[in-house]
């Protein structure tokens, strides 16, 4: 287990390297080749992606941590129903959700799209419709995910999406460098993620012949169980969304677009700080996951435990260098174009230190398929935050959308860390709700693969 982990961790740290890394990379070489206006209409349009995730309906989510728990239990059968029928139900909303978007695009009035950076209607729907698709292509990688965590092999899958990442950011910074134009940049985007799949893809079977992906071991029950979970687990992305998307824009209303720049490059600054809470966290999901299936309560107390004191060790020392350095940095980052104040610096710090502490303890609840417990609250938070900060903004400008997002996280920390006192540390390995829906789950699977799977069919799916 514990070499797994540090393979895991291993590849959480090179991921993080590549995110950062291409945040540094992509915003200078964008911005100045193409212009403020072209690169913000850039902007726009790739925010399509983020909300295409939300499109598998969280069953990539909810299947990855329902096909850990069988594995764990020696049920590769179920495991395969799983994932057969997730991918059969993301496929589906994937191909409804393409044929919607392309009518759309279609019909959009010429005036719609016409944003005087010099390229035509006909361009831009193309544009829209190639983002379109790749944020349906990046689909597939979160369910291919799901197949190296069950496997054992999450630290092969992260190492996978790195590459994946870091060779679409390459090939964007190389076409722009070229004069390529939106057009070749989202070309540039689908063909290298669509390559990198199938590469993914490939890498799966030949590592794990019995977990195919395909359609044989799909079945309409086995989606509706899944049902449950995926919508809780859709929650989340929706909660991030909101509050990622809205308060920039609730901003830029409030105040002028001036200062959306300045707000959302600190943000940027403090979320890589927390990017590296994830590195032990992403790792430790896959093992808490098996710790709750196996009812092994100690466990999962250890790992919620080494979860905080990670988190404490990254993010008070991060906290001390933006105090201390936070404006320089920025200054220095973007050429001296973003000045923020120091009230920023430190509201932000704040946001980094508080968000930092919960999000990773929710991450073992996800990883336990109890997300359901705080997802609806916490898309309802991310709401009322974005809603808080028109108020708060005309008050105090970008400081004002920080401390939006301040209350949102202050308030998520005492909600997940009451979660993780009952759910966790309290009642974990006691008879109770948690292990008797595993039991529930157990049965019912048992049941699917007797009623749709027999021995004789096992090596079809295979």
């Amino acid at each position: 287990m514990f070499a797994r982990l540090l393979r895991g961790i291993g590849a959480n740290a090179f991921s993080q390297l590549v995110i950062i890394g291409l945040q540094l990379a992509l915003v200078p070489v964008l911005a100045t080749h193409w212009g403020l206006k072209l690169y913000g209409v850039w902007l726009m349009l790739f925010t399509i992606p983020s909300y295409l995730a939300l499109g598998d309906f969280g069953f990539a989510t909810a299947a990855g941590v329902d096909m850990t728990m069988k594995v764990a239990r020696g049920d590769k059968a179920g495991t395969l129903v799983t994932y057969h029928s997730a991918f059969a139900a993301i496929t589906f909303v994937s191909t409804s959700v393409f044929l919607i978007a392309v009518l759309v695009c279609a019909l959009l009035p010429n005036d719609w799209l016409n944003f005087g950076i010099g390229v035509s209607p006909g361009a831009i729907r193309i544009t829209l419709v190639l983002i379109v698709a790749y944020g349906l292509i990046c689909l597939a990688s979160s369910l291919l995910m799901a197949g190296f965590r069950c496997s054992g092999l999450y630290a092969t899958g992260v190492m996978g999406q790195s590459v994946t990442q870091l060779a679409e950011g390459f090939a964007c910074i190389v076409t722009v460098l070229l004069g390529g134009s939106l057009l070749a940049a989202a070309t540039a985007y689908v063909v290298t993620r669509t390559v990198c799949v199938i590469g993914q893809t490939l890498m799966l079977t030949f590592q794990v012949p019995w977990l195919r992906l395909g359609f044989r071991g799909a079945n309409l029950d086995e989606i509706k169980r899944l049902a449950k979970p995926a919508a809780a687990a859709l929650a989340l992305p929706f909660a991030q969304a909101a509050f990622l998307q809205g308060t920039p824009v609730v901003l830029g209303v409030a105040t002028g677009a001036a200062t959306v720049p300045v707000f959302t490059t600190v943000r940027t600054l403090i979320r890589a700080g927390v990017q590296f809470t994830t590195l032990l966290n992403h790792a430790l999901m896959p093992e808490f996951s098996t710790a709750v299936a196996r009812s092994n309560a100690r466990l999962q107390r250890y790992f919620l435990f080494a979860t905080l004191a990670t988190d404490a060790a990254i993010l008070l020392p991060g906290a001390f260098v933006l105090l201390v350095f936070g404006q320089k940095i920025v200054v220095l980052w973007t050429h001296g174009t973003v000045h923020p104040s120091f009230d920023l610096i430190i509201v932000m710090t704040a946001v980094m230190l508080v968000n930092g502490m919960w999000h990773p303890v929710s991450n073992l609840i996800l990883a336990a398929n109890r997300h359901a417990s705080y997802s609806y609250t916490y898309l309802a938070a991310a709401i009322a935050s974005v809603a808080l900060t028109y108020p708060l903004s005309l008050w105090r400008q970008a400081t004002g959308a920080g401390l939006a997002l301040l209350a949102l996280d202050c308030f998520m920390f005492i909600v997940v860390m009451r979660l993780a006192y009952v759910q966790i540390i309290r009642q974990s390995g006691a008879p109770g709700a948690p292990q008797e829906s595993l039991l529930q789950d157990q049965i019912l699977q048992d049941q699917i693969s007797q009623d749709q799977i027999s021995q004789d069919q096992i090596s079809d799916v295979i």
